[in-house]
This record gives structure tokens, sequence and C-alpha cells, in this order.
């Protein structure tokens, strides 16, 4: 998959098996925030670019029990040599195998989500191959300015989505708050924050 200025290439009517509710239930469960059987609710989800156009990056914002869950994957068209946060593999029609993992564990979403916050880059459209729609993404970041380049190299997801402060100067610097939604289902949420320096 080839991803560029912002826009990730996507085959929209593509088979896959299993689907990517199977790993964001694998996700969850792992996690320990939901149990075998229960419903999880897609509300949103937002994308990342990768400068090599090889992993694809999506992170869906799900409900479970009406409690907000993120649930960051990478799709990699080899595995990775640390098996560390690998999922499992899909079937994709169009591009074969895809190794599926825990994207906080992947290489190359630590680094774009870092770059976001840096530079303050919005979620990525999709361009269905297909029928070569641009397709606007569906989360909306504001990110909080006033962070150096050494923490946003530590940006880190919040599985669990946090209520933000009221207005963005209350926030800490690199936060990114997410909305989603429209009319009375309209949501915002601090989807990621700076990590601790190591």
């Amino acid at each position: 998959m080839s991803e560029h200025h912002n826009v990730a290439e996507v085959y929209a009517d593509a088979q896959l098996s299993p689907g990517k509710e199977h790993f964001q239930r694998l996700f969850a469960e792992r996690e320990g925030l939901m149990e075998p059987g229960e419903d999880l609710i897609p509300q949103a989800s937002w994308r990342l670019i990768d400068p090599e156009g090889q992993v694809g990056m999506e992170v869906a914002v799900v409900s479970v029990r009406g409690r907000f869950i993120q649930v960051p994957l990478a799709y990699r068209p080899s595995a990775l040599p640390d098996t560390a946060g690998l999922l499992g593999e899909m079937d994709h029609s169009v591009l074969g195998t895809r190794y599926i993992y825990d994207a906080r564990r992947d290489p190359a979403f630590r680094a774009a989500l870092a770059e976001a916050v840096r530079e303050g880059r919005q979620p990525a459209s999709k361009k269905d191959l297909g029928t070569g729609e641009i397709i606007p993404p569906q989360v909306e970041f504001r990110v909080a300015s006033g962070l150096d380049a050494g923490s946003a190299e530590v940006a880190e997801i919040k599985v669990l989505p946090e209520e933000p402060r009221e207005g963005m100067e209350a926030q800490t610097p690199g936060t990114i708050v997410g909305t989603w939604g429209e009319g009375d289902r309209r949501r915002s949420a601090v989807l990621v924050a700076p990590g601790e320096r190591v």
C-alpha cells in the first residue's frame, strides 16, 4: 500500500479474513477491557502515514459498555523480528498476507505518531483505489503546542481516551484532543498524550 501527502491509499472493497473487528476485539480482550461476546460498537477511526508506504496504521475508536476504547493497529506486509505486539495474520484479497500488530509496539507507528504531534498534523484522508474517491478523516485533531522534540518521541496513545480539560491552552503540551461525530453525537477526548521520558 502506497501512502503519501497525508492520503492513505486503501482498497475499500477488499475482503479481509479475519476482519478488522476480530483484531479490535483481540486487542481489547488482551487489555482486559472487554469479555468475549460483548458488544463492540465502532465510533470513528483515524490513520497515520508511513513515509515508506509499507505499513498501514489505523486507530479505531470503539465503545464497549458505553466506554470509549482506542485500538491502535499496524498492518505490515512482513513480520517484525520482535514478535511482541503481534496479534495475528490477516488475508487481504488484494495485498495478500498482512501481519497485524498492536501499533504501540510498531516502530513505524511510533515515529509517525511523534511526527503528528511535533508537526501538528491532522489524521490522513483515505483514497479508495477502486473508485478514486477521497474520503476525509473522521477525526479532527487539535494539538497542544509547546512540546519539545525530545518529548514528542515518546507520545503515547490513550487506550482509554480521557475527558479533555477546558480549552486547548489548559492541555499538557503535546496532547492531541480528537473530535468526531455530528450533532448531539459529537464527542471530544484526549487521544494522545506525551509519555514519560526514558
